[in-house]
């Protein structure tokens, strides 16, 4: 026998107990004031407990505690108590219809649960289709453009590669090169979808220059950025900051490659960086309290375009969601996992739109600078 299905008899003998426990339970505590309620009163109370119990438990303990609240109401409350006989055949009637009424009500509302179950896995289905068909769709595209790009130009280099002039060749690799980049900036945002979902990512965190970092961000996507106006507004006198470099150049490659695509050419995108902090207190080893200053890196994208409706704001981190009305490509997939990169190093990405146009990404991430390093050392 597997495991699974031991856990399913342990739960199942759970149920059982539970059942049994409960009817105890409620007769036990109803049976004191019998003479203040009634006993018709208390099964009424059993038959509550029977249907509660119904919607929480599997079939077979559900009858056992309808049949067991039959026996105790009968045995400790009708009289003559404690003896199964019956006083009145009022009393006898009432108990056989309290036993059926118990039965059924069980296996109803037990039957109604099973149908509310079904009923939720359906809509789950439905939606992973959907999800699915959304996924198959945006990767269907995303994926053979630029394969079929790639394929194009090789063939027109192979077939007439020694007829075409320099600035011909040229392009054509180009058209290689930026379909290449395309094709693995998509893989890597399904990998890095895998990472997330698994729970494997453990951050790295190291000594970062943040100019360095915006820089060799601004490097990897020179082709996308070119139609834009880039604008950086970093201190000169920012200090290093200790975070997952890695983790967070794809957070900001996410989301600056989001802003080119979804601005018009030709407009500004802004890239800001601070460093905030924050007093706190703490007790130490003596109890007494200590202030302590933490850091935070703050790291904006602005961008010019038209914003976002407020409806989608909530949901521009989600997985596989792209905006309504939207005429651009894409998984999905890229906000969301700048959005996991973010909270892997303890930190938060929110959007909001700007008063004077656009949207504006701000990424929060404690950290610890060297200058407050070499202080506490």
């Amino acid at each position: 026998r597997t495991f699974v299905s031991k856990l399913k008899d342990m739960k199942n003998y759970q149920h059982y107990l539970w059942s049994i426990a409960i009817v105890g339970g409620v007769a036990t505590v109803c049976f004191p004031f019998t003479d203040f309620i009634g006993y018709r009163s208390v099964a009424l109370l059993l038959l509550l407990m029977v249907s509660v119990l119904a919607m929480r438990l599997s079939l077979y303990p559900v009858l056992i505690a309808a049949f067991l609240s039959a026996l105790v109401w009968n045995f400790f409350f009708i009289p003559p108590i404690f003896t199964f006989s019956v006083g009145s055949g009022e009393d006898a009637l009432l108990l056989v219809m309290y036993f059926i009424v118990a039965l059924l009500n069980g296996i109803f509302n037990y039957k109604l649960r099973q149908f509310e179950q079904v009923a939720r896995q359906k809509e789950e289905r439905e939606n992973a289709l959907k999800l699915y068909d959304t996924l198959f769709n945006s990767l269907s595209h995303e994926l053979r453009t630029p394969i079929a790009t790639i394929l194009g130009a090789a063939d027109a280099l192979q077939e007439n590669g020694e007829k075409l002039p320099p600035l011909s060749k040229n392009e054509l690799f180009s058209e290689i090169s930026n379909a290449a980049l395309r094709l693995n900036y998509q893989v890597d945002n399904l990998l890095n979808t895998s990472r997330l979902e698994s729970g494997v990512i453990q951050p790295n965190f190291e000594w970062c220059d943040v100019n360095e970092l915006v820089y060799d961000v601004l490097n990897k996507l020179q082709k996308n950025v070119s139609q834009h106006k880039i604008h950086v507004d970093i201190p000169e006198n920012l200090p290093l900051v200790k975070l997952d470099f890695g983790l967070t150049e794809q957070v900001l490659v996410n989301i600056l490659r989001n802003a080119t695509i979804y601005t018009p050419p030709n407009t500004q995108i802004t890239i800001e960086a601070a460093i905030l902090t924050e007093k706190t207190g703490h007790f130490d080893d003596n109890q007494h309290i200590v202030d302590a200053i933490t850091p935070r890196l703050i790291l904006s994208v602005s961008d010019s375009g038209a914003g976002l409706p407020k409806a989608e704001i909530a949901h521009i981190f989600e997985k596989f969601y792209r905006p309504k009305h939207t005429k651009t490509g894409g998984t999905g997939l890229g906000l969301f996992i700048a959005k996991g990169f973010a909270e892997a190093q303890n930190g938060t990405i929110s959007v909001v739109n700007r008063t004077e146009g656009g949207a504006k990404f701000i990424i929060d991430i404690p950290t610890i600078t060297l200058t407050q390093h070499i202080h506490h050392d």
